[in-house]
């Protein structure tokens, strides 16, 4: 069974955050204020919602501090809790900016003694231990929260990463092997071995779980313009339990929203209803077209419907294509 990364992160991501704001509140932990702003504060922080026109540009620790005072006053319109209880707990929420390395300090030890004062000042409650608690809270969720993105690091594969020419902020994706074989097999059939078949469906899962870690090493620095396109097998087209314990990986908005998966026009015109739940499950495709694409207006108009649209320069209608250009979103010369 695979493992979807980036639920499971920010299933870890949450838990650490209960257990910092009961450690806070104590008796006064209210669950729901704390379920509504753990999930406002994963919307804005790892999936980048809410950015609207007035907002673009803005950085995204100002972004969820503003998410998170308008939701207090619907808590608070709304009969939720007391405003006494929400605005309290709203401002040591404001906390897990730091903790979770979106604010960065260079002591952490002054950020505990903050929270100290003011849990005493706002809650009336200073524990001798609260102190030591808390650090050691804070310790064991940053390690924890690295082993889990570090678990999925291996030696033995690689991503590579290139660069589509003319384009900014798409990287196409390969995945590379490190292992030492006997010098009686030749490179060719290594090769031949690794990216076909059966081995090149089963190399997804490999490549799927190192490109999920690594978008949310680029969601935690707060880079969210990259945008990956990786490999995918036809042939798992035809293959439905397969195809969903594969993308399953990779089957999270965030996720989702930085990647397109390959796929030929001609395994697309074989399979378009599997094509078509990929995505309406939220997956999107960058397609390649071969000689199975008929040149029409109709069929051109359709291809607004993938995110990306790659052709070789060595295609047959290489050019009549690049005639259309200014028709095709997102067409990329591959």
């Amino acid at each position: 069974m695979t493992i979807n990364v980036m639920d499971e992160y920010l299933e870890l991501t949450k838990d650490y955050i209960v257990k910092y704001m009961k450690l806070i509140m104590g008796n006064k932990y209210n669950k729901e204020v704390c379920d509504r702003l753990t999930k406002k504060y994963i919307e804005t922080r790892y999936n980048n919602f809410y950015e609207d026109e007035v907002e673009k540009g803005l950085p995204i620790r100002k972004r969820i501090m503003s998410e998170i005072k308008d939701l207090s006053s619907r808590l608070i319109e709304n009969g939720i809790a007391e405003k006494e209880l929400v605005d309290n707990m709203c401002i040591f929420f404001y906390y897990v900016l730091y903790f979770d390395n979106l604010v960065l300090t260079k002591n952490m030890t002054n950020e505990i003694y903050n929270i100290h004062k003011l849990r005493k000042k706002l809650l009336n409650k200073d524990e001798d231990d609260f102190s030591e608690k808390l650090k050691n809270l804070i310790t064991e969720w940053q390690e924890n929260i690295s082993k889990e993105l570090e678990k999925y690091d291996t030696k033995e594969f690689l991503l590579k990463f290139s660069s589509y020419k003319n384009v900014r902020n798409v990287s196409r994706v390969n995945i590379e092997y490190n292992i030492k074989l006997p010098v009686i097999y030749s490179e060719f059939a290594i090769n031949k071995a690794f990216n076909s078949g059966v081995v090149n469906e089963d190399k997804l899962y490999i490549e799927y779980y190192l490109i999920a870690v690594r978008i949310i090493r680029n969601i935690i620095r707060q880079d969210f313009k990259r945008h990956y396109i990786v490999e995918f097998a036809g042939s798992l087209l035809e293959k439905n339990k397969k195809i969903k314990g594969i993308i399953n990986i990779i089957s999270n908005s965030a996720i989702q929203d930085k990647l397109s998966l390959k796929i030929r026009y001609n395994d697309f015109l074989n399979n378009k209803e599997a094509v078509y739940e990929l995505m309406r499950s939220g997956f999107k495709i960058a397609i390649i077209i071969d000689k199975s694409f008929e040149i029409s207006y109709e069929n051109i108009e359709k291809l607004d419907m993938f995110s990306y649209v790659l052709i070789s320069k060595d295609s047959e209608i290489y050019d009549k294509i690049m005639k259309t250009n200014n028709k095709i979103k997102n067409l990329i010369e591959i």
